[in-house]
């Protein structure tokens, strides 16, 4: 269990290991929940076509980069949904929610976010917001800028509705 919940943080945290399924009960693939019109405007810059990364994840994880044309700037919001992972996966005890506070617990200190889903933290490497069974992973850059704090607010504001 304790193998398979390290696994889990280093999805999440690298997104290096692969990524399939729709989002069950809402868009087809996370680019869909923010336009990429959206971003554009949060960032104040163009940015290139979103990229859903998909191969096969037994978490059910999905996640979709967006990149300034311009400069180095990047949004990737990555979700894990209970209700998508692999049955084995959730026969196993695992879940969104236990995810979300393993990774809570493994990045501990962390800073607590107020007022954004059921709860949300700062971590590395961004803000990290549950939400029922799911578990959303904003990314932005470097989260000791102000501005890129702000930004991950915006597009929280934006998401966690549309989960």
């Amino acid at each position: 269990m304790k193998h398979s919940c390290t696994i889990a943080l280093v999805v999440l945290i690298t997104g290096t290991l692969p990524l399939t399924m729709a989002l069950a009960g809402g868009a087809s693939n996370p680019c869909e929940l923010l336009s990429q019109g959206e971003v554009e405007t949060l960032i104040g810059e163009a940015v290139r076509a979103p990229e859903l990364q998909e191969t096969k994840n037994p978490l059910g994880q999905k996640m979709c980069l967006y990149t300034a044309t311009g400069s180095d700037r990047l949004v990737q919001i990555s979700i894990t949904r209970t209700g998508d992972m692999s049955a084995k996966v959730r026969a196993s005890g695992q879940s969104a929610p236990a995810i979300y506070a393993t990774t809570k617990q493994m990045l501990s200190p962390v800073e607590p976010v107020a007022g954004i889903g059921d709860d949300a933290f700062w971590g590395v490497p961004g803000l990290h917001v549950l939400r029922g069974e799911v578990y959303l992973l904003i990314t932005v850059g470097n989260t000791s800028k102000a501005s890129n704090r702000t930004l991950a607010h915006q597009i929280a504001a934006r998401l966690v509705p549309r989960l």
